[in-house]
């Protein structure tokens, strides 16, 4: 088996790279994504962050969603799967939506293709418009996506669920789901990959741990 990033044979890598083995990056590769396990609310909802957004953790996100290099899916939660699934059990994970036509250029859906591993119930409840296309958008454009964001018509909502997303840059697209679940009476909880830490520092969110 290689490294899906810099293509190492991982059998012939570092003592950490034979003892887990499960991991498809080599301990280089991965040793180069931050680890923060951040909790902080959102909007008064609890939100759980395992990575920052760099530049190691962008090249790979890119590989995947923009190259659609699928054979990626299992890189984003090898670290973190054992511990969202003990957070969430009980859950439903709502992923945060494509456009119609980024899911179609795909092929696949990319946040349920990082959830598998997790073996959670997962719910498409929400559609993104063609304007909330975020490659397309400065960002002023980005923190208005919030209005592109809606529940589905056919949407039936468990009592427990979390918004899941791969990175939280500007919090628009997670905001525009909030607001559709506005009034309704449902446990919510928010769940990213990663997070852009300048966005935490702007919306000085409250920080309760880092680690």
């Amino acid at each position: 088996m290689r490294c899906l990033m810099c293509g190492k044979d991982l059998m012939e890598g570092s003592l950490t790279d034979i003892l887990i083995g499960e991991d498809p990056l080599c301990s280089s590769c991965r040793s180069q994504w931050e680890k923060i396990r951040w909790r902080f609310r959102f909007h008064g909802v609890p939100v759980y962050a395992s990575y920052l957004y760099n530049e190691a953790f962008s090249a790979c996100l890119i590989q995947y969603k923009e190259c659609c290099d699928e054979a990626l899916a299992d890189v984003f939660l090898t670290e973190e799967k054992n511990r969202v699934k003990r957070m969430y059990r009980g859950w439903t994970m709502i992923p945060m939506p494509s456009t119609p036509e980024r899911q179609k250029q795909r092929g696949f859906h990319h946040l349920r293709g990082m959830l598998a591993c997790t073996g959670l119930p997962v719910l498409d409840a929400f559609e993104k418009t063609a304007a909330g296309e975020q490659k397309k958008q400065d960002r002023a454009g980005r923190l208005k996506m919030a209005d592109a964001i809606r529940l589905k018509e056919d949407a039936v909502l468990p009592e427990k669920i979390v918004l899941f997303d791969d990175t939280v840059t500007t919090g628009s697209t997670i905001l525009g789901a909030l607001r559709c679940l506005e009034g309704r009476n449902i446990q919510i909880r928010i769940y990213a990959v990663s997070v852009n830490y300048r966005w935490v520092r702007k919306n000085r969110v409250s920080l309760l741990f880092k680690r």
